[in-house]
């Protein structure tokens, strides 16, 4: 009998270990399936420096406050945080996150202390574009470099989109090796302002097929050409004098065909393309922020009443010709289009320019949106829109006095009652707008609600991380199942 009894309590054992470990198995079987969501191509729209009070100041000025492309049916709006890892500019050798840092309703909205958290917690845009781009907090100025002083190496979207037989680009309306284009470009360097050493590797990686921006060495900021020749200084954002010589004469090593004139970026937007494209409009820094002085210190006169640099792409031109080579691969692309001088006009509290900067985005929106529903389809693409940062503390005009008082419309075609409260980056919520295949996976991150930011901005006040958005692309570029 106790035989019989003990046979039948070491059968019930066995039976629960293997029902234990069937289901174990089932459950990393499941954890290792191949996600149902997978995207042929996915393109990442940024408007750097762009708060939630610089989307609504400029859709104020154009008259489409929620009735933008991005407030139609089928997209997704939630809020993302920014933080970096640490404020230190060098790597601290410790990969620990600085819990003062991480994103606090209760203090970013503190109305005693003003903005003091906001303004001391921010990242920088190298940061920014490390989080997006590998999913790796860092400290300010590393581009994907972590803070045990290593570079991400084969982390970044770029390097994973090659793996996976895709092709890449970048495209921003500033200098093409600065932060956001090199970060989501898959450059590593231990510093930001290494413009020549970030340009370099790019013009080198064997994952890259695009590259358009700003940058040129022998023209100014209203796009005359500058007299004498090039030196090495002037060349630094495109590589340096040697790398800019190659690319002159057609001979650079890694193939690449160089344009540079507003017809040849028009041009490319239409039939055949090269294989490679490294574009560098005949501008220095920015396509239309900093015409008319250094840094674009002009009057503070209206939007679009300074005449445009009329030899110069719009982003939406470049943005298109970008995709007219990409989409030669039939396995489709990854692709990062930048507002990058939405930040700069931010910076100089230039409310008429961040205005044009952000409308010239929205324009690029609207062309990619178009390109996506006429030649792909919102089943095999996914497009985001987001920001790095905020910056300039954008509020309403007695903001000074009275925090987060709200920006007041003014109508159409009229600047709307704002003013600035800073010159640099906080640590405020930006937008998120996405739509396609896989858009839905944020709703599967969302890390917290703000309240005051819903009741404030008319949002849900749900946020993920700016990690998030390398999570969700990733899965959706793989096919894999959102990575913890």
């Amino acid at each position: 009998m106790r035989f019989a009894l003990s046979f039948a309590k070491h059968l019930a054992v066995v039976a629960i270990v293997g029902w234990c470990f069937s289901f174990t198995a089932h459950l990393a079987a499941e954890e290792a399936a191949p996600s149902a969501v997978r995207a042929k191509n996915v393109i990442i729209m940024v408007a750097d420096g762009a708060g939630f009070n610089t989307w609504r100041a400029t859709s104020m000025y154009r008259g489409q406050l929620g009735n933008e492309v991005y407030d139609k049916p089928g997209w997704i709006h939630l809020a993302v945080t920014t933080y970096p890892l640490t404020t230190s500019s060098k790597p601290q050798g410790q990969d620990k996150q600085n819990e003062n840092l991480v994103y606090a309703p209760q203090k970013a909205w503190d109305s005693e202390k003003g903005y003091a958290w906001l303004r001391s917690s921010a990242t920088d845009s190298a940061a920014a574009a490390t989080a997006m781009a590998s999913g790796i907090k860092t400290y300010n100025n590393a581009i994907n470099w972590d803070d045990l002083d290593r570079p991400l190496t084969g982390k970044t979207l770029p390097e994973i989109a090659h793996e996976l037989g895709k092709s890449a680009g970048v495209v921003t309306s500033v200098q093409w090796s600065h932060a956001t284009p090199a970060g989501f470009g898959g450059a590593h360097n231990r510093e930001r302002d290494n413009y020549a050493e970030i340009a370099q590797e790019m013009l080198a990686a064997p994952y890259l097929q695009v590259i358009m921006g700003a940058g040129h060495p022998e023209y100014d900021n209203n796009g005359r050409r500058k007299s004498g020749q090039p030196t090495d200084k002037d060349c630094r954002y495109v590589g340096g004098l040697a790398a800019w010589q190659s690319l002159t004469s057609g001979k650079h090593p890694g193939g690449w065909t160089l344009i540079q004139s507003k017809e040849e970026f028009e041009k490319l937007t239409q039939g055949d393309t090269p294989a490679k494209v490294v574009g560098t409009a005949q501008v220095a820094t920015t396509l239309q922020q900093a015409r008319g002085g250094l840094l674009g210190v002009v009057a503070r006169d209206e939007p679009f009443a300074t005449p445009f640099n009329d030899h110069v792409p719009t982003l939406a031109t470049m943005a298109l010709g970008a995709i007219n080579v990409l989409d030669n691969n039939p396995r489709g692309f990854y692709l990062m289009i930048e507002g990058g001088a939405v930040d700069w006009a931010n910076h100089a509290n230039q409310l008429h320019r961040m205005i044009e900067e952000q409308s010239d985005f929205l324009a690029a929106v609207e062309a990619v949106v178009n390109w996506i529903e006429k030649n792909s389809s919102w089943d095999e693409t996914l497009l985001i829109l987001t920001a790095d940062h905020e910056c300039g503390l954008l509020w309403g005009p007695n903001s000074n006095e009275t925090p987060f008082d709200p920006i007041r419309d003014q109508g159409p075609g009229k600047m709307p009652a704002a003013r600035y409260n800073a010159t640099g980056h906080t640590n405020s919520l930006v937008p998120l707008y996405a739509r396609g295949v896989g858009a839905d996976l944020f709703r599967k991150l969302i890390r917290g609600k703000d309240s005051r930011a819903a009741e404030v901005w008319g949002i849900s006040g749900e946020f993920v991380d700016n990690t998030d958005i390398f999570r969700v692309t990733r899965a959706v570029l793989t096919g894999q199942n959102l990575a913890p």
